[in-house]
Parts: structure tokens; C-alpha cells; sequence
């Protein structure tokens, strides 16, 4: 505990270079959920507004906020609200406020909260917790406080926003850097929280995934560790499911950067998942569930490959096939999409190795759903790869039980994928299409 103390709270070198100007982060408060009419979500905004990084507003507007508790089957009114609320406003992140007992819970959201799969991202569930005291005298509020305030708001700004990123990671290191050298705050307490540990965990997570180092690892885990360790302290299994699900989070970035024990962080990274997931449940936490669910199918690909072990791809389908309930074709059509493609490349593989001619029907299908989204009038190339991904399936089916219905379709969609390609002058996916287009013909002909 004492190297964990030096780590979170010892000296930090750092460069004093100056940073170049960059666009404000544009924050809403959302009037708070509170047990009498004290103010709270003013005080906040008041606090952020000295931020000059920072463009707050205050939302006061009313409408029923009864889904903030997180518990039961509402979670799909919160995202829906706080989605309304960042398109009404051009806002990039929501600050919801909830006091539960003498504590003031804090979330925070983003309209790509669950819809970057490629990058450590925090849930809307992950929750700071603050003592409600201190929002009645903002003027004495911990500036530590301030600091994993502002530290979570950067960290959950997706890494897709592009026109973010750098404002993200300045704001990222400034608060590690202070987090590093400030002294403690008097509360001692507050700092082992599990929810000021898992806060830290994010921020640091979120800092390095693009270059994390093992030093920052080794940081980052052992803030989740010590999270999980404080299990009595927690309200909810739901803020439990969060930091297993953080800390299975490093594990992938470790493996998807090779930091080395590559079958220690796999079996890590699925074992965290599958464990957050329990806590996260898919009837009352959806979105969560299902971006596990997504990110568990990778994984599992990723093993497949490695192990040409079948039950592995089967499990990379079925987590595939569990995502996909919550990202549909209506709310989420281009995650949606991504899902179709990836079911339709797991289920032909899984339809060949294992001889079963339903099974690549039914990698056809996904295929099909897919062009759904990319339409040939929009996307002809996308369209025309998928053609060509369906002309490879039925040419397997036909292979398989000698079908020359099956050759006859797999031709078919390789004549409609070359007339894109032609028309496109795609010289090498001409060629490839047209040795695709002779090997069926000698199967056929066979």
C-alpha cells in the first residue's frame, strides 16, 4: 500500500512546454437529482466555469429524472434523455448529478459513450462519488476533487472525436500531473474510495491507451485492484461490474500493444469481461452488456486464430449474436452493420470447417444485412466487397455437396461485384474476381 500511495500521490517530472490554443470542451450540468432544493448542479457549473478549457452551461429544463438511480429497466431512458440533451444543446459531454444519501453521484456522457468498440471508453454507469458538504461551499472544494471532475470528462470523450483528441490529452496529462504532486486532501478516506480508485484507473487508462507503457500498466492496475479490494465500501453490484469490466479494459489495450505474457492478458482481458458482465446484466444494463459482449467476440476471434480451436469461434458468434440484440438496426445502423459483417465472416468460417451448409446460409444472411446499411447506390465498392464475400460462401456450399445451384450463384455474385469494380477501373480486385470467377468453373466442371 505504501508503493501504491508514492505511485498516486509522489513526485512527477514533467516539461513545461506551452501547449497551442485549443477549442473548448463544451459541458452541460444537468439540474441534479436532490433530496430538497439545495443547488448542488449550480455550485458544479459555477466550479467548471473557472475551468477556461471548459464552456458549461446549465441545464434546469424539467422532465422526469426518475431513471438517474440506476436501478431497474430504465437505463434505455437515460441514455435516450442525455443523447436529446447533447443534440440540443451541441454539447460533447453531460455531468447527471444524483445524491444518494449524504453523496452527490456523479456521471458523465457522451454521444459516443457505447458506440467507440475500438478504444477504452467509460461507461455512463462509472460513477464518482462526492461528499454533498463540499457542494455547499464551493468556494473550499477540493481542488483534488476538481481535478478527477474534470479528469472524467476528458476520459470520456471518444476517441472517434477526432477534433477532441488533442484537448483530451492535454487536459488527461494536467490532471495526472497534479494528481502526482498535490498532497492528500485531510479525508484520507476519500482517496481509498473504490470509486476515487476506479476514477483515477480511467483517467490514467484513458491517458496512454494509445501508448501504454508497462510502468503505466502496472499504475493503472493496481488502482483497479485496490477498487475491488474496497468491496464493502461500494453501493451497487452495478459500480462493481464497472471496474472489472476498466480493468479487463487494460488487459485488451496490453494485448492489442504486445506488452508482453501474451496468454496471461488474453485469459485476463475474457476472464475480467465475463465477470463484469454478471454485475452488468443484459435486462437492466444493456448498452454495457452489449459492448462486452462485442468486444468478448474479438477476443475470442483472436484466440480462434491462434488455436484453430472451433468452440472458440462458436463463442466469438455467440457473444456477436448477444450484441446484436441491443445494436439494432434502428438506433445503432452502422454498429449494426459492423455486427452483420462480422457474424457473416465468423459463420462462413464456421460453415466450412465444419461442413454445414445452414451455417454458411446463414453467414449469407448477415451479409445481406449488412447491405442493408451500404446500399449499392451509396456504396458501390463496400457493396461490391460484400457480393464478393457471398460469392465466396455459396462457392464453400458448392464445393461441399458438389451443388451446381450453389456454383451457379457464387458466379452470379462475382459478375455483379466486377461490374463495380470495372466501372471503378479496380484493376487488382479485377483480377481477383476473375480467378475467383475460374476457380468455380473448374469445380464445377470437376
Amino acid at each position: 500500500m505504501v508503493n501504491f500511495i508514492k505511485v498516486l500521490f509522489g513526485k512527477h517530472s514533467d516539461n513545461k512546454r506551452v501547449l497551442p490554443k485549443v477549442e473548448t470542451l463544451k459541458v452541460v450540468v444537468v439540474d441534479f437529482v436532490e433530496y430538497g432544493n439545495y443547488g448542488f448542479g449550480q455550485a458544479l457549473t459555477r466550479l467548471l466555469q473557472r475551468n477556461p478549457n471548459f464552456n458549461v452551461r446549465f441545464f434546469d429544463e424539467p422532465f422526469d429524472k426518475s431513471f438517474l438511480n440506476l436501478q431497474g429497466r430504465n437505463f434505455f431512458d437515460l441514455i435516450d434523455a442525455g443523447n436529446t440533451i447533447l443534440q440540443k444543446l451541441n454539447a460533447d459531454v453531460i455531468v447527471w448529478g444524483y445524491q444518494e444519501n449524504e453523496n452527490i453521484r456523479l456521471n458523465f456522457q457522451t454521444a459516443n459513450a457505447y458506440s467507440d468498440w475500438d478504444n477504452a471508453s467509460c461507461s455512463v454507469l462509472d460513477s464518482l462519488f462526492v461528499p454533498a458538504e463540499y457542494f455547499e461551499h464551493i468556494n473550499f472544494f477540493p481542488e483534488i476533487l476538481t481535478n478527477l471532475i474534470t479528469g472524467m470528462m476528458a476520459a470520456s470523450i471518444s476517441e472517434q472525436r477526432i477534433d477532441l483528441r488533442h484537448l483530451k490529452q492535454k487536459l488527461l496529462k494536467g490532471v495526472i500531473t497534479k494528481i502526482t504532486t498535490d498532497a492528500p486532501i485531510d479525508n484520507n478516506n476519500l482517496m481509498f474510495s473504490p470509486y476515487v480508485l476506479n476514477t483515477v484507473g480511467l483517467i490514467y487508462l484513458s491517458y496512454s491507451q494509445n501508448e501504454l507503457t508497462q510502468k503505466t500498466f502496472d499504475t493503472a492496475k493496481e488502482l483497479f485492484m485496490n477498487a475491488l479490494s474496497y468491496q464493502h465500501q461500494i453501493m451497487q453490484n452495478v459500480h462493481i461490474g464497472c471496474i472489472y469490466k476498466n480493468l479487463a479494459q487494460l488487459y485488451e489495450i496490453a494485448l492489442k500493444q504486445d506488452l508482453g505474457g501474451y496468454w496471461l492478458l488474453f485469459r485476463e482481458a475474457i476472464t475480467n469481461y465475463r465477470t463484469a458482465q454478471k454485475y452488468l446484466d443484459h435486462y437492466n444494463y444493456p448498452y454495457d452488456f452489449s459492448l462486452i459482449s462485442f468486444k468478448l467476440s474479438q477476443l475470442y476471434f483472436q484466440y480462434w486464430k491462434f488455436t484453430n480451436d472451433v468452440q472458440a469461434l462458436r463463442d466469438a458468434v455467440y457473444f456477436l449474436r448477444e450484441a446484436e440484440k441491443t445494436y439494432t438496426q434502428i438506433t445503432f445502423p452502422e454498429q449494426w452493420s459492423k455486427i452483420e459483417g462480422y457474424l457473416g465472416f465468423y459463420l462462413s468460417l464456421l460453415g466450412l470447417f465444419s461442413k454445414s451448409d445452414d451455417i454458411s446460409r446463414l453467414a449469407i444472411r448477415s451479409y445481406k444485412n449488412k447491405q442493408q446499411v451500404y446500399r449499392k447506390e451509396l456504396y458501390p465498392v463496400m457493396w461490391a466487397k460484400i457480393q464478393e464475400n457471398i460469392a465466396n460462401v455459396y462457392y464453400n456450399i458448392g464445393k461441399n455437396g458438389r451443388d451446381k445451384q450453389a456454383f451457379a450463384e457464387a458466379i452470379d455474385y462475382y459478375q455483379s461485384a466486377l461490374k463495380v469494380y470495372e466501372n471503378k477501373k479496380m484493376h487488382q480486385e479485377i483480377t481477383i474476381v476473375n480467378d475467383s470467377v475460374d476457380k468455380v468453373m473448374k469445380a464445377w466442371r470437376a
